[in-house]
């Protein structure tokens, strides 16, 4: 199996956040695919933030797509141009939530939805996070900080509303948690 040929694109949408377009394309096969669709969309990033304490650091938030209020971690989409995924990272964290880490690790990267979307998404492990600043927000932002045990969070099921691509970042980060045994938060309730 190999990539479809692009017998031709159209951008039918663009704006300073994402673009539509329609391609026309050719299987190896022969077949023509007449219009498929594709969301282009920046890179993004998440952050898994924790403190020394075992808490991680969480964001409350409207997301109006879905018209729900949710609890999740922070991150965002990367400016035009960039592609240090850590500073990205680090910038989120520190606009979002107030909070810096001490150390940073990469813990993987996925597609979001390779079916309807062009974008990546990079995962972070923030460890020794401490709030040390006050929140910069986007104009449309309105996020309340809060901590809770990090085993807590582990019970994602357990949430009324849930994020597929959260759920992704805890994979990510106990997947690195096994390699690395001695970073793993404290166990137990922590007010």
């Amino acid at each position: 199996m190999k990539p479809w040929t692009i017998l031709s694109s159209k951008q039918v949408m663009r704006d300073q956040f994402m673009g539509l377009r329609t391609d026309r394309c050719q299987r190896e096969d022969g077949h023509i695919v007449e219009s498929y669709h594709v969301t282009e969309l920046t890179d993004w990033v998440t952050v898994v933030p924790v403190t020394d304490e075992g808490n991680i650091v969480l964001i409350r938030e409207y997301r109006h797509a879905a018209g729900v209020v949710m609890i999740g971690l922070p991150g965002g989409v990367s400016d035009p141009g960039e592609s240090d995924w850590a500073a990205v990272g680090v910038r989120e964290l520190r606009e979002e939530t107030g909070y810096t880490a001490r150390e940073l690790h990469h813990i993987g990267a996925c597609h979001p939805n390779p079916a309807t979307q062009n974008n990546t998404l990079h995962y972070f492990l923030a460890l020794g996070c401490r709030a040390d600043a006050a929140q910069s927000l986007d104009p449309n932002e309105e996020i309340e900080v809060l901590e809770m045990p990090y085993a807590d969070f582990l019970d994602y099921g357990a949430l009324p509303v849930q994020h597929a691509l959260h759920a992704a970042a805890l994979f990510y980060a106990e997947r690195f948690f096994l390699t690395h045994p001695d970073l793993r938060p404290a166990k137990g309730p922590i007010p």
